[in-house]
């Protein structure tokens, strides 16, 4: 075990805002570390790899206590902050590992039945929707990136349809398209709300702390995380706090941190409505990294997120999140000028995590000590089953399944900054170049 203790360096900061979050009715006054508290099992992190672990391990350990601490609350964070797209299959193009993209791909279809089942079981309201979703390209000299989707898909064995641009026109209400590629099985979700709905449903050995970062995990006397407001002793810790992980000294060079940005919109009127398609609701993914992903929800909202920023700082200063808002403006009215100044709800960024081998965080890290981490594509559905499978793999139960986790390798280390800076702003640069009018 390692010895003395590991202070943060940094704590959860995902910015000012998260209109999925703020567009719910408030949750409950938050339960806050205070003393001590004991605990057979602390998971750091509730979002979708934390509530994971900790509802198997309850599942699992009936009679075991289950601490998870979250450092904000419950879907304000990471896991909240998405587009919403629980995805059963994805590709992109040139894809580089297709042995490992296989593998993951089981592990994205797992993960989105687990998660429809859970959704399903405890009547979650979180406007569900198995409306799939479609891949776009609104330039000709994007449409080597589509056809580099649907060559992925042909290769992982999963069916698709292509869209001409009269059938994007039927389903968005506009022409920017020129191409898509629909496959069906992923859900789309209000993500805050899901996250709020599976953690108001943990099993009953779980108890759920909010407003409580760990301030410091230190060893005396056996694992301890020092909150601002109390201490958690526990047997066994694990690590489900995404890129924050390394700001307690644990998994440094593994991940590269990139942010993306997204703004929701008020619900549009029925004038308004009639302006975005006749299917009610849609999911759109860029096939070029330039892109935007887009949504109209259930509820009439657009969805508007775009604009890639490396973020080992894990902060988005009030100038930058001036100039994503106004990217996104100008990208709604690109799409549909009637709607150039329809009021958003809110702005937010949020961090994704990726490799560089398609690898993952998965396992021990030292005695007692866990971690799991989502990266690379499918974050929700993989983060999912991983948590769920990190549970089992802690408490013994082998499967076919987590044989497949197991098999991918391990995250490769990276450089430091400022060379992984370097490399990937050019890699923006690069997407930029190539597709700039997909945004």
């Amino acid at each position: 075990m390692f010895s003395g203790s590991r202070k943060a360096r940094k704590l959860p900061n995902d910015g000012p805002g998260n209109a999925w979050y703020e567009t719910l009715p408030p949750p409950p006054p938050a339960r806050v570390v205070n003393g001590t508290v004991r605990a057979d099992f602390a998971v750091i992190g509730a979002g979708t790899c934390g509530c994971a672990v900790a509802r198997r391990l309850a599942e699992l350990r009936p009679d075991d206590r289950i601490v998870l601490v979250e450092a904000t609350r419950v879907g304000y964070g990471t896991s909240g902050r998405n587009a919403g797209f629980m995805l059963d299959h994805h590709s992109h193009g040139g894809m580089k590992h297709m042995e490992a993209a296989a593998k993951n791909d089981r592990l994205f279809a797992a993960g989105t039945a687990y998660l429809r089942n859970l959704v399903a079981e405890h009547q979650i309201q979180c406007d569900w929707s198995d409306w799939g979703r479609i891949y776009v390209a609104a330039e000709d000299t994007t449409q080597s990136a589509l056809q580099g989707v649907a060559d992925g898909f042909d290769r992982l064995g999963v069916p698709w349809q292509p869209v001409d641009r009269d059938g994007m026109e039927e389903i968005t209400g506009t022409r920017f398209y020129r191409h898509g590629v629909r496959a069906e099985g992923s859900a789309l979700v209000q993500p805050a709300a899901m996250m709020r709905g599976l953690a108001a449903t943990l099993p009953m050995n779980v108890t759920l702390f909010e407003d409580s970062p760990v301030l410091e995990l230190a060893t005396r006397g056996g694992l301890r995380l020092v909150c601002p407001e109390g201490v958690i002793e526990a047997d066994q810790v694990i690590l489900a706090n995404h890129v924050f992980a390394e700001e307690l000294g644990f998994l440094k060079h593994r991940i590269v941190p990139l942010a993306t940005f997204a703004s929701l919109t008020r619900p549009l009127n029925e004038v308004e409505k009639a302006q975005v398609g006749s299917e009610g609701e849609f999911g759109l993914l860029p096939a070029n990294a330039n892109g935007s992903t887009v949504r109209l929800t259930r509820d009439g909202r657009i969805l508007m997120r775009n604009t890639l920023h490396y973020a080992r700082a894990k902060h988005f200063p009030p100038e930058l999140m001036a100039e994503v808002a106004g990217n996104h403006r100008h990208s709604i009215a690109g799409r549909w000028p009637g709607l150039a100044d329809v009021e958003f709800a809110g702005t937010w960024g949020g961090i994704l995590g990726f490799t560089r081998n398609e690898g993952t965080v998965f396992g021990a890290i030292g005695p007692g000590l866990w971690a799991v981490m989502t990266a690379d594509a499918a974050p929700m559905t993989k983060g999912a089953i991983s948590g769920k499978l990190l549970a089992e793999h802690i408490c013994g139960l082998d499967s076919e399944l987590l044989g497949v986790l197991l098999s991918l390798p391990k995250a490769a280390l990276m450089p430091p900054d400022p060379i992984l800076r370097f490399l990937v702003n050019r890699e923006i640069g690069k997407a930029a170049a190539t597709g700039p009018g997909e945004r």
